[in-house]
């Protein structure tokens, strides 16, 4: 069976689950023990999770003020200071992606901070906001 592009379902499929799979593929952050292991993902692949209007989840930890001047489409306001606090407000699924504009040991810090909480469904944007305006991404006021 093929799809209309010539390519069948199942090369699509295996393609798109090795994409995943490398884009979600848990990094360890320090060589020291006890670091947490955070799972992150690439800026292309949120951009094409949006733009294929894929069920996925953006929270953007920034202070208010920063997400007010301009975030990714569909992002929602959480910021880190307030995160301890509104967690609840973060769904369980689909996936979420976290993102900010702070060290990795910040990002880190808070995708911990959400395992403890019994999320298993939540990666770090590789670059974070940085990444996203790098690229030249769309941004919402």
């Amino acid at each position: 069976m093929r799809s209309h592009r010539g390519v069948s379902p199942i090369r699509l499929g295996i393609a798109l689950a090795l994409a995943t799979g490398l884009a979600l593929a848990p990094v360890a952050q320090a060589a020291h023990g006890g670091a947490p292991s955070v799972a992150f993902t690439e800026p292309d692949y949120l951009k094409w999770l949006i733009d294929s209007r894929q069920p996925v989840v953006v929270i953007d930890l920034r202070p208010a003020a920063e997400y007010a001047a301009g975030h990714p489409p569909g992002a929602r306001s959480v910021p880190m200071t307030e995160l301890d606090r509104r967690f609840g407000e973060i769904p369980t699924t689909p996936m979420v992606v976290l993102y900010c504009r702070c060290s990795v040991e910040e990002a880190a810090a808070a995708y911990a901070f959400l395992e403890t909480r019994g999320y298993l469904n939540h990666v770090v944007l590789q670059e974070g906001h940085e990444g996203w305006t790098r690229r030249r991404f769309p941004l919402v006021k």
